[in-house]
């Protein structure tokens, strides 16, 4: 069988050019990089209340697990558990604990998770804490996403009606020329309160 002679290609100077066209897209992208004199903040709301918190202090965000285990007995912010790659997540619900109120937190709510999720219009999502020995999920109304606030934007107006989550709110940052409360997501989650697992 009689070879065909191929011109030889070099794979570096392939490479190169490659890398040259992928610059030279991604020059016209926006430019991710951090501003200077800013923290990384998830911006979300729980009920009308909107809330900022660090990035840092998130793992992820889910969307509403398929299957959670309701724990009898429990607080009635703690929904239940759900297997989450393995891990057994708490999932608690951030407006009731906030609310101090069990509105629709029961078997009912449970059984309407799977009723939501058919709901392309569905907003809640499940905002997994960083914590050392177990992560935890907080379900809240809407995430709005991600936002660099400026350390300079910070005021000492703190708003009114925050309910239980004023504990943990120390100061807001301007956003959109309006002040936004930060709450300690971690804070909350050290808190014997928060911890305490019978109603």
């Amino acid at each position: 069988m009689a070879r065909t002679h191929r011109p030889r290609t070099d794979l570096h100077a392939l490479i190169r050019d490659l890398d040259a066209r992928c610059r030279a897209r991604a020059a016209g992208l926006p430019d991710e990089t951090k501003p200077q004199d800013s923290w990384a903040a998830v911006l979300f709301l729980v009920r009308e209340q909107l809330f900022l918190t660090p990035l840092d202090q998130l793992a992820e965000v889910l969307e509403l697990p398929r299957d959670i285990t309701r724990v009898p007995g429990t607080s009635p912010w703690l929904i239940g558990v759900a297997n989450h790659r393995g891990i057994l997540l708490p999932i608690s619900h951030l407006a009731a604990f906030i609310e101090g109120t069990q509105s629709s937190l029961g078997q009912q709510r449970l059984e309407s998770v799977k009723d939501r999720r058919r709901d392309a219009r569905a907003r809640e999502r499940v905002l997994v804490v960083r914590q050392e020995e177990l992560p935890c999920g907080l379900i809240v109304s809407e995430v709005i996403g991600m936002r660099y606030i400026k350390r300079s934007d910070r005021v000492a107006t703190v708003p009114e009606g925050l309910g239980a989550a004023r504990g943990y709110v120390d100061a807001s940052f301007l956003l959109d020329a309006t002040p936004i409360p930060v709450i300690g997501l971690m804070r909350l989650m050290a808190d014997p309160l928060f911890n305490t697992a019978t109603a």
